[in-house]
C-alpha cells in the first residue's frame, strides 16, 4: 500500500481510498498484535503454572533418600529461575516469530517486484541463519554451562547464608568461601556469560552486516547487472528498509529461545529424575486412622545404607530389633556419627528399609500402601528441625490454646499468635525449638520424637523437659523416644537403647 500509493503521489493520481484500506490494516494489526502478546503471555504463564504444578507434586511423592539426593539448590532453581526464564521469554520469542512472518511476506512481495531482487535478498538472508544453526549446538553447550554453575553458586550462597554466623567468627573460613569458592564460580559464569554472549553478538553482527551489504547491492551493484531492476530500486529498498525492524527482533529473539530452549531441558531433566524415583505421580492416600489405636509396634531386623554416586556401600545401620510399646518413654543414646539420626528417619517411616519390617500389634505389616498411615503417628522434631511460617495442617486452631501453649513454653514476653502464625521467630535456638514443640504438641499425634531437643534449652527449662513435661506427655497416652546425651537424666525414661557405629542395643544403667 506505501510503495503503490507513493508511486501515485509521484504520478499525481493518488487514489484517497488507500488512506481507508491503509487505516483498516493498521488496525487489524494492532488488535492481533496486542492480542497475539496477550494471548502468548497467558500461554507461557499457563505451561508454567502446569510445569510447577506438575514438579510439586513429583516432590510431594519424593521419598527423602531420593530429594536429598538431588539437592535443594537444583530444585530450588529448576522451579524459580528455570520457569522464570520461560515466563520471561514468551514475549520475545512472539516478538520474532511474527517478525520472522513478517519478512517472509516481505520476500513474497519482493518475488513479484523483481525476481533478481527476491533471489539475491534470499541468499543474503539465508546466510546468518545457515551460520546460526551451524553454531547451535556450541551456543546451547554454552547456555548449558552457564546454568550448571549458576546453580553450584546459588548452592553456595545457600551455604553462606545459611552458616553466616560461622563465617563471621572464622575469617578464614569466610574468606575460603566468599574470596575462594564464591568468588571464583562468580569469575567462572562471568566470564562464561561474556563468551556466550560475545557469541550471540557474532551471530547478530554477521546478520547486520548481510542486511546492509544487501542494501548496498540493491543500490549500487544489482541495477547495474540488471536494468530492470532500476525501474523498481525504489520499491525494493524501501521494502527492505522496512523489513529492517522485524528482521532485528527475529534475530534478537534468537537468544530468549536460547535461554528458553535450556531452562525447558533442565526441567524435563529434572521431571525425569523425579517420575524415576517416584514411579510416576500417585494419588495421595485417604487417611482414615488406621494405626490410630496401636497397642505395640516391633521392629523387626531393619537395615538401612546409603550409596555414594557409583553405588558404594558407605554407611548403614542395623540390623535393628526392639519394640515401642504405647506410652513409653524411650531414650537413644550414642556418639556422634552413630547413626542416630539416620535411625530416627528409619523409625518414621522417612526411609524405606533394605531390609526387614515394621509390625502394629504384631500382625500388620507397615507397607507401601499403609506408610503414610504409619507417619501420621509421628510429631517429630529434628536436630536441624525447620520453622514454618505458619502453623499448616492443624484444622481449627484454637488461638487460645495456642497462646496458653505460648505461656507454657516461657515464651509470652517473645512471640504471641496471629493469622496462624508466630508473631516472631527471630529467636533463639533453643526458643525456636519450643516453637517447634508447641506446633507438634498441637498437631496431636501419637508419638513424639524429639532428636536432641533439650541440647539447646538452658538448665531450667531442661529439667522441666526430662522431670515435667515427657511424663505429661506421657499421662495423654503418648509415646516419646527422645535422642539424649543428658546421662543425669537417664532414670526418666523407661527403656534406653545405644547407637554404636551402626549397631543397636539395649542399653542398662550402672
Amino acid at each position: 500500500i506505501i510503495n503503490y500509493s507513493a508511486t501515485k503521489l509521484i504520478a499525481n493520481s493518488f487514489n484517497y481510498k488507500f488512506i481507508f484500506v491503509y487505516a483498516i490494516i493498521y488496525v487489524i494489526w494492532l488488535v492481533t498484535k496486542k492480542n497475539a502478546l496477550i494471548l502468548t503471555n497467558h500461554l507461557a504463564e499457563s505451561i508454567v503454572f502446569k510445569v510447577r504444578k506438575r514438579v510439586v507434586n513429583y516432590l510431594m511423592n519424593t521419598e527423602l533418600v531420593h530429594f536429598e539426593e538431588l539437592g535443594r539448590a537444583e530444585i530450588y532453581a529448576r522451579l524459580t529461575k528455570d520457569t522464570n526464564e520461560i515466563s520471561g521469554s514468551s514475549s520475545p520469542i512472539i516478538n520474532g516469530i511474527q517478525a520472522t512472518v513478517l519478512v517472509i511476506f516481505a520476500l513474497i512481495y519482493l518475488m513479484f517486484l523483481n525476481f533478481i531482487a527476491f533471489i539475491v535478498t534470499f541468499i543474503l538472508l539465508c546466510l546468518p541463519i545457515i551460520n546460526y544453526f551451524v553454531g547451535l549446538q556450541r551456543i546451547e553447550h554454552q547456555f548449558t554451562e552457564s546454568n550448571r554453575l549458576e546453580t553450584d553458586y546459588f548452592e553456595t550462597i545457600n551455604e553462606i547464608t545459611g552458616g553466616f554466623k560461622e563465617l563471621k567468627i572464622n575469617q578464614q573460613k569466610k574468606y575460603d568461601i566468599f574470596s575462594g569458592k564464591a568468588q571464583s564460580l562468580a569469575q567462572q559464569l562471568m566470564n562464561k556469560k561474556i563468551l556466550t554472549g560475545a557469541k550471540l553478538t557474532n551471530f547478530f553482527i554477521f546478520a547486520v552486516a548481510c542486511f546492509y551489504f544487501l542494501l548496498g547491492l540493491m543500490v549500487f551493484i544489482v541495477p547495474e547487472l540488471d536494468k530492470s531492476v532500476f525501474a523498481d530500486v525504489a520499491k525494493i529498498t524501501s521494502t527492505i528498509l522496512f523489513i529492517i525492524m522485524p528482521l532485528s527482533d527475529a534475530v534478537s529473539s534468537i537468544d530468549s529461545v536460547n535461554k528458553a530452549s535450556v531452562a525447558v531441558k533442565n526441567l524435563i531433566d529434572l521431571e525425569e529424575k523425579l517420575v524415576v524415583r517416584t514411579a510416576g505421580t500417585k494419588e495421595e492416600p485417604v487417611l482414615c486412622g488406621l494405626f490410630d489405636n496401636f497397642k505395640k509396634i516391633q521392629f523387626q531386623e531393619l537395615e538401612f545404607e546409603y550409596y555414594d554416586d557409583s553405588g558404594k556401600k558407605q554407611f548403614g545401620i542395623g540390623p535393628i530389633n526392639f519394640e515401642v510399646n504405647r506410652g513409653e518413654i524411650i531414650f537413644i543414646i550414642g556418639g556422634n556419627g552413630s547413626g542416630k539420626s539416620t535411625l530416627i528417619k528409619l523409625l518414621t517411616g522417612l526411609y524405606k528399609p533394605v531390609a526387614g519390617k515394621i509390625l502394629i500389634d504384631g500382625e500388620m505389616e507397615v507397607n507401601v500402601g499403609n506408610l503414610q498411615e504409619y507417619r501420621e503417628q509421628f510429631g517429630v522434631i529434628f536436630s536441624d528441625f525447620f520453622l514454618f511460617s505458619e502453623l499448616y495442617g492443624i484444622a481449627d486452631l484454637d488461638k487460645n490454646k495456642v497462646l496458653n501453649l505460648i505461656d507454657k513454653m516461657q515464651l509470652s514476653k517473645k512471640t504471641s499468635f496471629k493469622d496462624n502464625a508466630f508473631t516472631n521467630r527471630n529467636l533463639s535456638t533453643g526458643q525456636r525449638k519450643r516453637l517447634a514443640m508447641i506446633s507438634v504438641m498441637l498437631e496431636q499425634k501419637n508419638i513424639f520424637v524429639f532428636d536432641e531437643w533439650a541440647a539447646d534449652q538452658d538448665p531450667e527449662f531442661r529439667k522441666y523437659f526430662y522431670n515435667e513435661l515427657i511424663h505429661e506427655f506421657k499421662q495423654m497416652g503418648k509415646t516419646i523416644i527422645a535422642i539424649t546425651h543428658d546421662d543425669h537424666y537417664f532414670d526418666k525414661a523407661d527403656k534406653i537403647y545405644k547407637m554404636d557405629y551402626g549397631t543397636f542395643s539395649e542399653y542398662k544403667i550402672g
